[in-house]
């Protein structure tokens, strides 16, 4: 999962990254700022946007697998979506799985909404 979901983490946090204009950093620093300093107070919180984005992209792609978890973790220790194939395929139970697609479609829907009302506070404050 991580070879394959890095990328979709990388890439919206790189696009974010590029944009910011390095002469933010060199005026934190000529204005007395440590390097670390201005680094984690100017240029870190200008790339919440891209962290939240990659992790939401990642978080949705990751919530589809389940034969990792199962290859991994073994019979106890399985994730929603593995259930959801288990009730639809093997046990023949519809009604179980759409529940549980139900569910897993409500949780993912609730963290979109909660990063869309972050990211407009923070575009609102900024």
């Amino acid at each position: 999962m991580t070879h394959i979901l890095l990328p979709f983490m990388i890439l919206p946090l790189y696009s974010v990254m590029k944009s910011v204009p390095p002469t933010y950093l060199r005026a934190a620093v000529s204005l007395g700022s440590a390097p670390l300093a201005a680094f984690f107070r100017v240029y870190v919180p200008q790339t919440y946007a891209g962290i939240g984005a990659g992790g939401l992209l990642v978080f949705i792609l990751a919530i589809g697998y389940y034969v990792t978890p199962a290859l991994l973790g073994g019979v106890d220790d399985q994730m929603l979506s593995y259930y959801i194939a288990q009730y639809t395929n093997v046990n023949i139970n519809w009604g179980m799985a759409c529940a549980l697609g139900a569910v897993l479609l409500a949780a993912t829907l609730v963290l979109y909404a909660v990063y869309r009302r972050v990211v407009k506070s923070e575009v609102s404050l900024g």
